[in-house]
């Protein structure tokens, strides 16, 4: 295996064990995330977010748990990475880290929002730049 997927490799076992810890942070601590963000951004002036659970903390554990399983999947191989998990990896942490900007920019300017398009952006980011050094980059389109 080369070096840059032996990097690509571990970059992906760490973020598995770190969306995995994420995933029962959102389970067993619901709302201490959101209280923790909105403490955070109380210095910068920004609004709160509400601490609700139930139907979102659902949805994020399922998240978590799904990228977390996508690193599993791409780096079960000994040899190589798996392209397709990474692929749905970044696509996943892209979407948070912009969706994120847009109720940042548009609906209210919680720390939450911001924290989570450099967190989920820098994960993405990194990430791309990995699987560009192992894999090469993402084609677009499959073949004709």
């Amino acid at each position: 295996m080369d070096a840059p997927t032996r990097r690509l490799r571990l970059l992906l076992r760490i973020w598995l064990v770190v969306f995995g810890l994420g995933a029962l942070d959102f389970l067993v601590f619901p709302t201490l995330t959101v209280r923790i963000l909105n403490a955070a951004g109380k210095p910068f002036q920004l609004a709160p977010l509400e601490a609700g659970y139930q139907f979102w903390s659902v949805l994020a554990v399922a998240y978590m748990v799904l990228i977390a399983a996508f690193c599993l999947e791409a780096t079960r191989e000994r040899d190589r990475v798996a392209p397709p998990p990474v692929r749905f990896l970044l696509l996943a942490k892209a979407t948070s880290s912009l969706v994120s900007l847009v109720f940042f920019i548009l609906a209210v300017h919680a720390f939450a929002f911001l924290a989570n398009f450099v967190v989920d952006g820098g994960i993405a980011l990194i990430t791309y730049w990995f699987y560009r050094q192992a894999v090469g980059p993402i084609q677009l389109r499959g073949p004709a």
